[in-house]
């Protein structure tokens, strides 16, 4: 005869096994339970041992700062202060293009370039390269975990506004003419290629 684990406690599997305790962050509230349930706003991953505390999704990135050159971004971030409990924490960038005003923003489209990744980055910096000349953008860095997709809160997100510089590249191909008392510089920008004609005098 094998006793029953008493609530607070429990056997996951059935024999002549001491009943553990629930790990933090969970509990039972009947005998005889084989696992734990989390507390409110509390998870386990699909792949979490039962003896595992229950987690929950990290805060959000710190000391978000932006190095802009010309098209290009660089973005460097702080870890989460909480990190709900968790080692596998990841990063995900969202881009937005933005018109005067910031709230009115739309996602980035075109062929931008995030290195080394946009979803699933492990380190705390990323480059964005390819974007428009002279256009707001606003970048959402979100921090993530292995439970972050079972809770239902608010996302956690650091945000920067940023303003590109002229040397980019334009949606519609142009011709650009700009002259000095030395030389008369003629660029002519496609989305595709790019050509710089230099005639000096």
């Amino acid at each position: 005869f094998f006793s029953a684990c008493r609530p607070g406690f429990y056997k996951a599997v059935t024999g002549n096994l001491k009943c553990a305790k629930c790990p933090p962050h969970s509990f039972t509230q009947e005998e005889g339970s084989t696992h734990c349930f989390c507390e409110k706003n509390y998870f386990r991953a699909d792949k979490d041992p039962p003896s595992m505390a229950c987690t929950r999704p990290p805060s959000a990135p710190r000391n978000l700062i932006s190095n802009i050159n010309e098209t290009s971004v660089i973005l460097d971030w702080s870890w989460p202060l909480d990190t709900g409990g968790r080692k596998d924490i990841t990063f995900n960038v969202i881009c937005k293009k933005c018109g005067g005003n910031i709230k009115f923003c739309e996602s980035c489209k075109g062929n931008l370039r995030f290195i080394p990744r946009q979803i699933g980055l492990t380190n705390t910096t990323v480059t964005i390269t390819d974007l428009l000349a002279h256009t707001n953008y606003t970048f959402e860095i979100e921090s993530a975990n292995g439970v972050s997709d079972q809770s239902v809160l608010t996302r956690h997100i650091a945000a920067v506004s940023i303003t590109t510089n002229q040397a980019g590249k334009s949606i519609s191909s142009h011709l650009h003419l700009s002259s000095s008392p030395v030389q008369v510089k003629v660029y002519v920008t496609s989305v595709t290629k790019s050509f710089n004609i230099v005639m000096t005098y």
